[in-house]
């Protein structure tokens, strides 16, 4: 155990030697210069948009199947449905559009996304996905 403390020590004074420059060029540039200007262009910047779509759509429909869920103990404890969400306690949303739109005629309901595209619904406890 000593001798990894005198190695870890040895590392730790030697890598912390003075300012030497970074052998790097990309980080060594020239006043004025950014290493953007030295990428060919189409290749400045990756697109995560398609995995941000994808995240703020599954997180949606998690919030969906959590709100069917509280719908179905509401009625299972009331004997009826409620007729807003917030009085099933209810406050989920849409990452992307906000609130869900809620319908209810009778016994049945359905819970949908007013995202545009939708990321879809649920109708009695079924999703659409």
């Amino acid at each position: 155990m000593k001798y990894f403390v005198f190695f870890v020590l040895a590392v730790l004074v030697a890598g912390c030697g003075g300012n030497q420059p970074d052998t790097d060029p990309a980080i060594n540039l020239p006043s004025g210069e950014t290493a953007m200007e030295n990428t060919p262009s189409g290749l400045n910047a990756p697109n995560i948009t398609g995995g941000i779509n994808r995240a703020n759509q599954e997180v949606c429909r998690t919030n969906m199947l959590t709100a069917s869920a509280s719908i179905s103990m509401y009625q299972a404890q009331h004997g009826t449905l409620p007729e807003t969400l917030a009085e099933a306690g209810i406050y989920a949303i849409c990452p992307e559009a906000g609130e869900f739109r809620y319908n209810v005629d009778g016994q049945n309901w359905t819970l949908e996304c007013p995202a545009d595209p939708s990321h879809g619904s649920v109708h009695n406890g079924v999703s659409s996905w």
